[in-house]
């Protein structure tokens, strides 16, 4: 079993944090090109990644795996593809009020062994459709030599 110092740890999420600061200043539209991108790399990917998964961790089956890498990435892809995560995106007149993108930070997101790959496409994918969100993912410690 491995272990993260808080030196190391700290310098992981200082170069999140740099790279949400860069990603944060892209347009609705790079941010779309991107997240679409991200999505068909999942797709394509999902066969290749269940194997992986199942022979890594010695849990599952292959082709269920395969479904729920391609539930993760053409779901959430055509469940948020049209949603405005960038600038500006509410105004309400009557109250005076707008509602900006701004950065919350970093997260911290824990990968279960059981479905190492769907998860971090899940995972990405929201983090690459908001530009506010940026997850530091933790793979499970069967499955750390693919890092």
């Amino acid at each position: 079993m491995s272990h993260i110092t808080t030196s190391k740890l700290n310098k992981l999420v200082a170069r999140v944090r740099k790279a949400q600061e860069a990603y944060a200043d892209y347009s609705q539209a790079q941010v779309d090109r991107i997240f679409h991108a991200a999505a068909l790399a999942a797709a394509d990917a999902r066969i290749p990644l269940a194997q992986l998964a199942v022979d890594e961790s010695g849990m599952g089956i292959v082709e269920d795996k395969v479904m729920k890498n391609q539930f993760a990435s053409e779901h959430v892809y055509h469940a948020y593809k049209d949603e405005v995560t960038c600038g500006i995106l509410a105004e309400d007149e009557a109250f005076g009020t707008l509602t900006i993108a701004e950065p919350i930070g970093v997260i911290c997101g824990i990968v279960p062994a059981t479905n190492p790959t769907s998860t971090v496409i899940f995972k990405a994918l929201i983090s690459l459709k908001n530009p506010q969100r940026h997850y530091l993912l933790s793979p499970p410690q069967r499955q750390q030599r693919r890092q």
